[in-house]
């Protein structure tokens, strides 16, 4: 089972406040986003505001459905396939059970750590709709997010990982810890714990095209064998850093 790595990118950053998201899920810290909101409220002097308080707009419940009915709806969760509910259905079930139950049923909200730790987790595109309504200002920042790509990066890079992985799994020797430090000295430049939860933009999309590519090579037999795919990333690091090569 893959671990859900929290990811830490500093391109990720309002206020000085690090949004961290999950690779497994996608979702994006709501406690960070809250800490962020709290910070400029004192700079600015915006009024006091909680993110509680924008979920239970019944506006936005609206707009949470058809996010859900994008994202979440028809598709298998926990082995379990989320049946759209229709959008009458949806709201007389958050008026029953409010809106952060109804999410959590959906697998899109979450609440993870003890009570000195506790922290709240949601589905990312609910949680651009939030940071939206929270604040003019924290709208022009995180509208930028929706277009720059990093949000979408990372969780396409963690898919596209899973892919290769499920290609490789057909070598009998494979070494899945000696892949992940050749892509990683590939993109980044080196290795070590963690680097993929700081990867930038730019970085996360290079990933991305490289395991894509790999999977391809390997399901369409052009990479036969775990060594010679291990050789393959060797020529790449060796023509994109020729200097330390040579």
């Amino acid at each position: 089972m893959k671990t859900n790595v929290t990811l830490v990118s500093q391109s990720r950053e309002l206020f000085g406040i690090t949004i961290r998201q999950e690779t497994q899920t996608g979702h994006l810290n709501l406690s960070d986003l809250q800490r962020a909101y709290d910070l400029a409220r004192k700079i600015h002097g915006w009024s006091d505001r909680s993110i509680d308080k924008v979920l239970e707009s019944k506006q936005n419940h609206e707009r949470i459905y058809y996010i859900l009915e994008k994202n979440v709806f028809n598709k298998v969760l926990d082995s379990e396939v989320v049946i759209k509910p229709g959008i009458r259905g949806f709201i007389e079930h958050v008026e029953r059970q409010g809106i952060t139950k109804v999410l959590k049923s959906y697998g899109a909200y979450s609440t993870k750590g003890a009570r000195h730790t506790k922290s709240t987790w949601c589905n990312p595109y609910i949680w651009v709709l939030i940071a939206m309504e929270m604040n003019p200002m924290l709208y022009g920042n995180v509208i930028t997010w929706l277009t720059d790509g990093l949000i979408l990066n990372r969780i396409e890079a963690g898919n596209m990982f899973k892919d290769l992985a499920k290609g490789v799994a057909k070598f009998p020797d494979t070494d899945y810890a000696n892949l992940a430090r050749a892509l990683n000295h590939i993109v980044f430049g080196r290795h070590e714990s963690g680097i993929r939860n700081t990867g930038t933009e730019q970085q996360l999309r290079e990933l991305e095209r490289l395991e894509t590519n790999l999977a391809f090579s390997i399901d369409s037999g052009f990479i036969k064998s775990f060594s010679q795919l291990m050789d393959h990333l060797r020529q790449l690091w060796s023509k994109k850093y020729p200097l330390i090569a040579s």
